[in-house]
């Protein structure tokens, strides 16, 4: 279950370094599964996942931005899954990084492929983030 930060009380640098780590292990242990057809596990990793990125969306700007350098992750399967995290936030990088790990052999580069598929098919968005896009929305309507 993801952590709940109130506007009130800004994350910490050191709330935010447990998230990344966590998502970047939780990003390899994902891999890692899917490598090995562990079906069971790689979808607990994919909850686990989802539940950072809800964790890092809570935090605000500075949980998104810090999901956003990951991006640079030396490590292509950290680096990939934040890619995917962050499209709807700053696709640039996000779609460099991923066209660059489909060059990848094997499942990786697979992954990262259909990644890309997705998104230029137009499906991405609504599948993928609909937390991200239930904020986006009530974002807007009480803009108006």
């Amino acid at each position: 279950m993801p952590e709940l930060v109130h506007p009130e009380s800004p994350p910490t640098e050191a709330r935010l370094q447990r998230l990344l780590q966590r998502f970047a292990l939780a990003a390899q242990a994902h891999h890692n599964a899917l490598e090995t057809l562990d079906a069971e596990r790689a979808e607990t990793q994919a909850r686990m996942l989802a539940g950072l990125y809800e964790s890092l969306l809570n935090s605000g700007e500075q949980g998104l931005e810090k999901l956003l350098d990951l991006v640079n992750s030396s490590d292509p399967i950290v680096a990939g899954m934040a890619a995917v995290y962050s499209l709807h936030r700053d696709c640039g990088p996000c779609l460099a990084t991923l066209r660059r790990i489909a060059q990848e052999p094997g499942l990786l580069g697979f992954r990262a492929g259909m990644a890309l598929e997705r998104w230029d098919a137009g499906e991405w968005e609504s599948q993928v983030f609909p937390a991200a896009q239930v904020r986006q929305q009530n974002s807007l309507q009480s803009q108006g």
